[in-house]
């Protein structure tokens, strides 16, 4: 009777798991809130307010609800700034002229979404490598007709009465054109610069002592992350699977990872979804952060 009773218990727990990771998890859209200080920072930047929104995956397995809860969450913040960080639909390599179809759709039904993100230094964007396995031009063109200004290899001064704060949005690392020389043409003079980056990786084109942070997305934070085993897969080089997400230590510049918002497999295990607000600070404050 005792078996019986525990092989119920064990029946019980693992199908509760599987319910959550499939589920709840994956929809469970969380606010996450650090204070990053940046040498150099203008003193008008003080304070200044970056939503981080990566990994929306937009498909069949990432209804729209959950984008409007992101946006919703990012617009409560009220951000000064908002970036995007990539893979806006879901797609395969393999199965192109689908992949189109399913991002055409993406347009449609996320574009009036991410229209209604509010920030008054505007919404920047890059390309991720989903995005390329559809269309990255059609991606492009897409954010830009949006208002968002999609930065391909390209920069953008915030100005301000104590000078500005440079963001430089990159290619896609496995799938555009990127490399060190492109990023040393970007970021220029002593403004603390802002890299955006999809893939985690590419803060190792980010030596530039300008270069105060890097963003990316891409891992999902892992998806599925293992007590005392970490993730297993993180598809970057620089994160490992101790460190699949959040502030990732590296010898190039200092970079956060976010778990992002979707993902093409809809499966989350102790890597919860996520937007992300960043509170610029000068030197004289201390770094702090909630998860």
């Amino acid at each position: 009777m005792l078996v019986v009773a525990l092989i119920i218990v064990v029946t019980l727990a693992a199908g509760a798991m599987v319910w959550h990771a499939l589920l709840v998890a994956p929809g469970d859209v969380q606010l996450t809130k650090h204070e990053v200080p940046i040498p150099g920072l203008p003193p008008a930047f003080d304070g200044y307010r970056i939503a981080v929104l990566a990994d929306f995956h937009h498909g069949p397995q990432q209804p729209a609800h959950r984008a409007r809860r992101a946006v919703a969450l990012a617009n409560a913040q009220s951000p000064h700034i908002a970036v995007l960080l990539g893979d806006y639909g879901t797609s395969e390599w393999a199965a192109r002229d689908l992949s189109l179809r399913w991002y055409h759709r993406t347009f449609e039904v996320l574009g009036p979404i991410l229209r209604t993100l509010r920030a008054p230094d505007g919404v920047l964007a890059v390309i991720g490598n989903h995005d390329y396995y559809a269309s990255g031009d059609e991606t492009h063109d897409w954010l830009e007709s949006l208002g968002v200004r999609a930065l391909r290899n390209a920069a953008i001064d915030v100005p301000s009465p104590d000078g500005p704060v440079r963001f430089v949005g990159l290619d896609d690392l496995e799938e555009g054109i990127v490399d060190a020389d492109i990023v040393a043409d970007l970021v220029r003079g002593d403004s603390p610069t802002i890299v955006l980056s999809h893939h985690p990786d590419g803060v190792r084109f980010c030596r530039h002592p300008s270069v105060r942070l890097v963003l990316s997305g891409h891992t999902h934070g892992g998806q599925v992350v293992l007590p005392w085993l970490g993730a297993p897969v993180t598809r970057s080089e620089v994160c490992t699977r101790l460190q699949p997400a959040g502030w990732v230590a590296n010898p190039y510049a200092p970079l956060f990872v976010s778990r992002g918002i979707g993902s093409q497999i809809p499966v989350r295990v102790g890597s919860t979804p996520e937007v992300v607000i960043l509170t610029l600070r000068t030197l004289e404050h201390e770094p702090s952060g909630t998860d």
